[in-house]
Order: structure tokens, then sequence, then C-alpha cells
């Protein structure tokens, strides 16, 4: 489990970026497993028509990006001035060691050996070489080879990368680029207005929100537990390809950096109008006082019937039957954690409710 902590000063520590590396990166990731990647089937279709020899060197190189991106890749991520072949000079200006450290990541099983570990322990190192001698030993020629020397390794996949943008990628940054800083925009109006929680709840389900302890989760197989601060910035880079992934760094020495889906750039879904019954219904579930109570313990988190009990001074069975009501009408919704079911507000459907009394008509029909 990943846990950042936001300070009640945070949004000082907040940074937003796009970067065309990273993104050309993510895109390649698209490339090597598109039968994960629904929204993209577009691009990927259009990569059809490269080159064979490009769809070969892409394949070839493709373990580098195909589950763990390197952190080197987000190497001036954060540069508004670097374009593509600046931050990918960069990358080939990093020590060697990170390099390997990273590359070495790509072919492991990130939950049982560390790329530092390995570039720093030769016990560690031996170890792991000898596991993926029996279950793959052309992977684990390549994990040698990394670790006595990456950069061949590295200049194959920067070479066929360098060779994608030019055939392909390039137009296709040009087309979304600017939304991607549209879309930090409104992230940035939305944090000044608002304070960073709301505008995470906007990011997609792996990210889980606690307003009342100012934390983000996400589950991982590796244990962190951060503290934005000054000295210990965070930084959001807006992404069309990295759908359906959150991408977290958090190693040092790399940058605290958190990759998200810029939902807008997908596909938009016909806005839904709530029917003059659907309101009813919802009006009614909300007019009672108990039920108001309720909205307003939800507001600030997901909770259990039990903790509503409490909080409310009402019978667990009482509070059920207006949380059912609450869930048949659309103003709630559930998931299970552990032994408890956690409520809360659906606030898609709160949003549907508040358009649509905005839109009544001034005229009543008859």
């Amino acid at each position: 489990m990943i846990t950042i902590h936001f300070t009640e000063t945070a949004e000082e520590n907040l940074a937003f970026s796009a970067s065309p590396l990273l993104e050309a990166v993510h895109s390649w990731h698209v490339l090597t497993g598109p039968g994960h990647h629904a929204l993209h089937v577009p691009w990927v279709r259009k990569c059809r028509r490269l080159s064979a020899g490009l769809r070969r060197q892409l394949r070839e190189h493709g373990f580098v990006v195909a589950d763990y991106i390197p952190a080197f890749f987000e190497s001036r991520a954060d540069d508004h001035e670097a374009d593509f072949g600046e931050q990918l000079a960069s990358v080939r200006a990093l020590p060697p060691a990170q390099l390997a450290a990273e590359l070495a990541q790509t072919l492991l099983d990130t939950t049982r050996f560390n790329g530092p570990d390995l570039v720093e322990n030769t016990a560690t190192r031996d170890a792991a070489l000898a596991e993926l001698q029996q279950a793959d030993p052309g992977r684990a020629a390549r994990l040698s080879d990394i670790l006595t020397d990456p950069f061949p390794v590295l200049e194959g996949a920067l070479t066929a990368l360098e060779d994608y943008w030019s055939a392909a990628f390039a137009r296709e940054w040009e087309r979304i680029e600017p939304t991607l800083y549209e879309t930090i925009a409104h992230a940035g109006a939305r944090i000044a207005h608002q304070g960073v929680l709301p505008m995470l709840r906007t990011l997609v389900p792996q990210i889980r929100i606690d307003p009342a302890q100012r934390t983000l989760r996400l589950d991982r197989p590796h244990h962190h537990d951060l503290t934005v601060t000054p000295a210990r910035p965070l930084t959001f880079t807006a992404s069309h390809y990295v759908w359906p992934h959150v991408r977290v760094t958090c190693d040092a020495p790399w940058p605290l950096r958190v990759t998200y889906p810029a939902l807008p750039l997908a596909p938009a879904a016909a806005p839904r109008t709530t029917s003059q019954a659907e309101l009813l219904t919802a009006l009614r579930a909300l007019a009672a006082a108990p039920r108001l109570n309720i909205i307003a313990c939800l507001a600030a988190q997901s909770r259990s019937t039990q903790e509503l009990a409490t909080l409310l001074g009402l019978s667990q069975s009482v509070i059920s039957r207006h949380l059912q009501l609450m869930t048949q009408a659309g103003l709630t919704t559930s998931r299970r954690e552990g032994y408890y079911v956690l409520y809360s507000l659906n606030h898609t459907c709160l949003d549907q409710i508040a358009a649509a009394l905005t839109d009544l008509p001034t005229t009543p029909r008859r």
C-alpha cells in the first residue's frame, strides 16, 4: 500500500506537468498489450501502418515498457520548456548505476528484488540471476548484460523510441498536448477554489481518498508512507496514454510523482438527463432528517452502518433501512472491505440532481 499524506498547506507543495517523452513511453506500453487498453484501440490500429522494421524494433525492446516503466523516463518531466529530444538526452546523461537499477526492474519481480540492491549487492544479484536462469535463461542473460553495462540495452530502447517518435508519435503529441494542459489548468483552478482533496476525487478508482485523514492511498505490493512537504513536493503528471493505470514514483533518488489519466481525453459520454420521476424519487429519499444527517456524515468519508449508527445515535437496523432507500434512489453506493460494507455518496447522482433542479422549466407543465 502506498499512502500519501497531505498537510493543511499541501497545495503549496504540488505541481503539475505533461511530458512528451513520458507520453510516448506510455503509448508504447499500450502497444505491448493492446488488449488491456480499450480506450486506445484507435491508436493501436493506426500503428499497424508503421513499417515492419519499426514494429519489429518496438517488439524487440518492448520489455523496457511492458510492465514496470523505468523512472528514468521521467527525466526533466517537470520542465515545461524541454522537448522530446532534450528529455531523451537527459536520460542518456544519467549515471550508469541509476540506469542499470531501473532497467533491471523491467525483468524481475519487483516485489522480491529491488533494482538498487542488484546493483550494489553481489549476493542479491547472484540470487536474482540464478532464479531467473531457471525460469528464463534469455531474460537472465539480458539482466546480466544490463548489470554489466546498461548502455547497449538502453541505447537500443531509446533508438526504437526515437524512430517511433519520428514516424508517428510526434504528430500525436501535437494533437493531445493542448488538451493535457487544459486539464492541468482545470485541476489547478479546482485546487485554488476547493483544495487538493476534491481534485483527487476526479482520479481513477485505484486511488482511494480519506478526507478526514487527508490521505491518498493506492493498492500496491510494496509499502510506502509519505508526506507531501516543501522538501518532498508532489508532481501530478497528466497523461492520456497511462489510462487505465495510475503510476506512482516514490523511490529515491526520483522525485515524488503521480502520473494519472487525463480523463477528459476519453471519448465523452452523452450527458445523462435526469427524468422528472427520477428527480422526485431522489428528492423523496432526501426528505428525511436522518437521511440528510447520513449524507452529511458520508460527505467527509465512506462509513459503515456501525459507524453511522454510533455517530447518529440510531440502531444499525434503522440506519440500514435508510441506506437501502438511499441506495435504491442512487444517492449512495457501497463496497466491501474485509468484514465491513462501506457506504459512499454517489457524487455523479448528486450532480445530476443539482443540474436537473437548475434546468426545471419556469412555466409549469400541463
